[in-house]
């Protein structure tokens, strides 16, 4: 198979019709996103007809970018042509369907070339309905989200909002029963509508409080943007450095799952670079006060396989400023599971001379789930629930946190005898030469 371009056809509907009508502002949205894509504009042409209507076309060194809008139904169809991999029509694509306002946009993305049968590679589509039936289901499929190589957990699905494989992994949008949108990295259960304020504030709030004055933060993942979200709750934070491998991840969440960044992306405070953390930091002096590290499982021969090593680690520290603290989402700390938490555990307090471990409950993760935090100066456990009590009233809004509380973040840093002994028995020092053992496991069973 040859793949010579790839072709973007979005379906626009319910946008704002004043807009579609207004030949200037069409104009200039579809330029800026062919700029927000880096593509290479040559030249383009736009036309207003009677009674309404706008056709145009921008010709870009990579292909082009078409458009025609129907006003009077409040629809627009426009596709988005690109030779080469220089361009990021992903971008784009959001940029338009935000722009035109669009209350139930849907796009297909389609490989084209000298394939032996034409559009055989349909490799992702694209569905976001405005108002689905309350009370009918979409499709009778249920995934299941394996856990760990032993474990799983069965969701039935609604629908499908978005399917794509890109250079670094497969990314899945699901609408849900249960937990309602969900997001999914190579089959594993990132994050749900329902519950991620849990994870996300068990992640972000205790590294922060414990800080106290968090004006430098440093974000590793954490595509859905809800790590960022959380950070800049705090009037304190002056920058946010996010450094994500996939940036597919960012977009589809900033189309999809919008209210998990709620206007993160966008805040002036923010700075998103599409890099391998390790080669970041490996090239980079700039010292943080807090480091949130919200990746994915480090499975073998993913990016994520090299972030969890005593080599990493020694680099986080190096990038801390006095009296820093970094946060690592951990995996589980289920009873049956514990060998990788207590791995990740054992080389992190190998660096740094206070490591702690936080242990939460998070409904759509099925398992328990640990957050270990690590400074050579702070100590989470130092600080009483009335401390941090106190800490939130002056910080946030009565209205700006749903799970974390002085009470809750003593209580998470409070774990069972067994537990404690796991630690001290399971696992092993990770290192660049001898990583964590952590292969990938079949995850593409559904049930019909």
């Amino acid at each position: 198979m040859n793949v010579l371009g790839l072709h973007y056809l979005l379906e626009l509907k319910d946008c704002n019709p004043q807009i579609l009508d207004d030949l200037e502002t069409v104009q200039e949205i579809l330029l800026d996103a062919a700029r927000k894509s880096q593509a290479t504009i040559i030249d383009y042409s736009f036309r207003k007809f009677s009674p309404q209507g706008i056709s145009g076309i921008i010709i870009i060194a990579e292909s082009h970018f078409s458009i025609h809008t129907w006003p009077e139904y409040g629809y627009a169809a426009i596709d988005i042509f690109t030779c080469g991999e220089v361009m990021d029509p992903l971008s784009a694509v959001g940029y338009i369907i935000e722009k035109f306002q669009s209350k139930n946009p849907s796009f297909l993305k389609m490989k084209r070339g000298l394939m032996s049968i034409p559009f055989e590679s349909l490799s992702h589509q694209l569905s976001l309905d405005a108002h689905p039936p309350e009370d009918k289901e979409i499709c009778e499929r249920f995934f299941l989200d394996f856990i760990t190589p032993s474990s799983a957990h069965l969701i039935k699905a609604k629908k499908i909002l978005f399917s794509a494989k890109t250079k670094y992994q497969e990314i899945e949008i699901f609408d849900t029963i249960a937990f309602g949108k969900c997001l999914l990295l190579d089959g594993r259960m990132q994050s749900a509508e329902l519950d991620e304020f849990i994870y996300h504030e068990a992640l972000v709030h205790p590294a922060m409080i414990t800080h106290g004055n968090p004006q430098s933060v440093l974000v590793i993942g954490g595509g859905e943007g809800a790590t960022l979200r959380e950070t800049l709750k705090y009037s304190s934070v002056k920058r946010c450095l996010m450094l994500d491998i996939d940036q597919q991840v960012v977009e589809a969440s900033r189309i999809f799952l919008p209210r998990w960044n709620n206007g993160a992306f966008e805040d002036d405070r923010t700075e998103i670079i599409y890099v391998d953390a390790r080669e970041y930091l490996e090239t980079h002096s700039e010292k943080f006060d807090v480091i949130l590290i919200d990746i994915t499982e480090p499975i073998e021969h993913t990016p994520a396989h090299y972030l969890v090593t005593q080599e990493m680690y020694k680099l986080i520290q190096q990038h801390l400023n006095e009296g820093g603290i970094m946060a690592q989402q951990a995996g589980s700390t289920s009873i049956s599971e514990l060998q990788i938490f207590a791995s990740l555990y054992r080389t992190i307090a190998s660096v740094f001379t206070t490591a702690r471990t936080l242990s939460l409950q998070i409904p759509s993760f099925s398992l328990p789930w640990g957050i270990i935090l690590a400074s050579d100066v702070k100590d989470p456990l130092k600080i009483k629930a009335n401390q941090v009590n106190k800490k939130i009233q002056k910080i946030f809004s009565s209205d700006s946190l749903k799970y974390y509380s002085g009470e809750v973040h003593a209580s998470m840093l409070v774990q069972p005898a067994y537990f404690k002994e796991s630690l001290s028995k399971q696992g092993k020092i990770i290192f660049d030469d001898e990583p964590l053992d952590y292969t990938s496991f079949d995850y593409a069973i559904e049930i019909y």
